[in-house]
């Protein structure tokens, strides 16, 4: 009987003993618990800012930054977080680092030089860097037809690429317009000599009498004044000659 007594005795005591260390344990773990939640801060968004403003205001919350690289980005500034790890928002220990990566801008193209170039070789050259050719003007220039004389984006100028360029192209020597100016009663010889030092063609010339209009006047021009013409178009004249005599 006394046996029993001293076993019943040390059995209470085990099982108050152990009752003890679980609550030891449930205290330990949920005091463990308290201090790591109270050592947590939530990342604040470091997205835009300044290198010195983003490490102010990470310091203010008891975190830093860490400066992981550079990346070129069109839509943030250049010196500007453009990335950062953790996100905004998202918890961390206090006194850990944020790492963020820090905006190059827009990725700067040069542009490539195509002046004197033909205008076909000049578009492929441009595409291909980047700059498709959204117009092309041509003007009349010494320089030989389809030659690119000026280009835009002018050459060896970095730039945001893709940006359109436009081109000013070579029409050819003989590429000007005129306004047919009115010949009508004017000197043929002086005319002709005019239109051809302007690099227009006088293709034809034909003579006939004209009573009481003196000889080598012009009586009618083909295009008539006011239309336009080039280098390409044919121009006719009829002049006075001297009547025959009288039989």
């Amino acid at each position: 009987m006394e046996t029993r007594r001293v076993l019943k005795t040390l059995a209470k005591q085990a099982l108050l003993a152990l009752g003890l260390l679980a609550t030891a344990g449930v205290s330990a773990l949920l005091t463990m618990r308290v201090v790591l939640s109270s050592d947590a801060v939530t990342v604040p968004s470091l997205l835009g800012r300044t290198v010195g403003e983003a490490g102010a205001l990470a310091q203010r919350n008891r975190l830093s930054i860490r400066l992981e690289g550079r990346r070129s980005d069109p839509t943030v500034p250049v010196g500007r977080v453009v990335a950062q790890d953790p996100a905004g928002g998202a918890p961390l220990k206090a006194r850990r680092s944020v790492r963020v990566w820090i905006s190059l801008g827009a990725n700067r193209v040069p542009v490539p030089n195509v002046e004197t170039q033909g205008v076909r070789t000049a578009r492929i050259t441009l595409e291909q860097a980047q700059f498709p050719v959204a117009r092309i003007v041509e003007v009349p220039d010494r320089a030989p037809e389809g030659t690119v004389l000026v280009q835009c984006p002018p050459p060896g100028l970095a730039v945001p690429g893709p940006v359109e360029a436009g081109l000013l192209v070579s029409r050819g020597p003989g590429g000007w317009d005129y306004v047919m100016p009115d010949l009508i009663a004017q000197n043929a010889e002086s005319v002709v000599d005019g239109l051809r030092r302007a690099g227009l063609k006088v293709t034809e010339v034909r003579y006939r009498s004209y009573p009481g209009v003196a000889p080598g006047v012009v009586l009618r021009q083909t295009p008539p004044s006011g239309h336009r013409v080039s280098s390409r178009d044919p121009i006719s004249l009829e002049v006075s000659r001297t009547a025959p005599p009288n039989p």
